[in-house]
């Protein structure tokens, strides 16, 4: 069979086309391979770049585990086993904090609606019901007997109004949101156990969860800075930070304190002097002396450099 010369040049024309597409091909599929090598390595090199190696120094500070940051700089001055996981007790209730504060602003909750506590399972847990004999307060009343005597049945009954279901699920929601890692569990609005189940966080998650309060809330340290509260019904309840009534630390004005068998003493503390704010973690301390001399020891250092 005879091919014509017209249909011949047409076949030669097609296959070096089809010769010329897959060499062009073959040249995007490596100089794109040659720029996603080249991006990794730069991302690669940027990561070394950013991690911190410095260590900490040697503060003596007898927590299991303990951090110091300057709120202007997300790089800790000083961390101890920052990511030991470890039970927060009623560091918890700086989350059911944020939570109220959020729902005051969205003007979902009042200062001046009034609740009712609810017995604990815990007989032995931090009560206003057994300082005061008295179940109706304010939601003012209420947050301020949560944060400066550390109430747990003031606690738990705000978690209550916020979310009658469901208020840790709301607790935990909010801690990915505001980017506390996984590591981070919230069972109760109060920091008691629940189900056989303990709050649990670490020194890292604990700072991004005091500064985001303090930044988005600032208010939040008028009631924290007080040494005592009376309420609107003439109760006069006490702090259970001993720093502020002491006055031992210029410029402290929070934040709050936690203890269970399983947390020890636990403090986030946090101070401002000529400008500068620091916020400190100190967790699973084995005394109340411990865990406030390891905060004086880190906002020392933390002033001075």
């Amino acid at each position: 069979m005879k091919i014509k010369h017209s249909c011949l040049i047409a076949v030669l024309a097609a296959s070096s086309l089809s010769l010329a597409a897959c060499n062009n091909n073959e040249d995007q599929a490596t100089a794109t391979k040659q720029k996603v090598t080249a991006t990794a390595e730069t991302a690669e090199k940027k990561v070394e770049q950013t991690v911190d190696t410095t260590p900490s120094p040697d503060l003596n500070i007898s927590a299991e585990s303990a951090a110091l940051y300057n709120m202007d700089d997300t790089k800790p001055l000083y961390e101890k086993s920052p990511e030991i996981v470890t039970p927060i007790a009623s560091i918890t209730k700086l989350m059911t904090t944020y939570l109220v504060l959020q729902a005051i602003h969205n003007k979902t909750l009042s200062w001046d609606e009034t609740l009712q506590l609810e017995p604990l399972d815990d007989k032995a847990a931090v009560s206003l019901y057994m300082v005061t004999n008295k179940k109706t307060w304010t939601v003012k009343d209420l947050y301020a007997a949560m944060l400066v005597m550390s109430a747990n049945d003031a606690a738990e009954a705000l978690g209550k109004r916020l979310d009658k279901t469901d208020f840790p699920g709301k607790m935990n929601k909010t801690a990915k949101k505001l980017g506390l890692s996984s590591k981070s569990n919230f069972v109760s609005a109060s920091g008691l156990d629940s189900g056989g189940e303990e709050n649990v966080s670490t020194s890292k998650d604990l700072y991004l969860l005091a500064s985001s309060l303090i930044t988005k809330y600032p208010e939040v340290l008028d009631m924290t800075s007080k040494a005592s509260y009376k309420t609107s019904n003439g109760y006069t309840v006490q702090s259970t930070d001993a720093l502020l009534a002491n006055k031992e630390i210029d410029g402290l004005d929070g934040l709050k304190t936690g203890f269970t068998d399983g947390a020890g003493y636990c403090f986030v503390g946090t101070a401002k002097q000529n400008g500068k704010r620091l916020i400190s973690i100190v967790l699973k301390t084995s005394t109340i002396d411990a865990r406030f001399q390891d905060t004086k020891t880190l906002m020392a250092y933390g002033f001075k450099n």
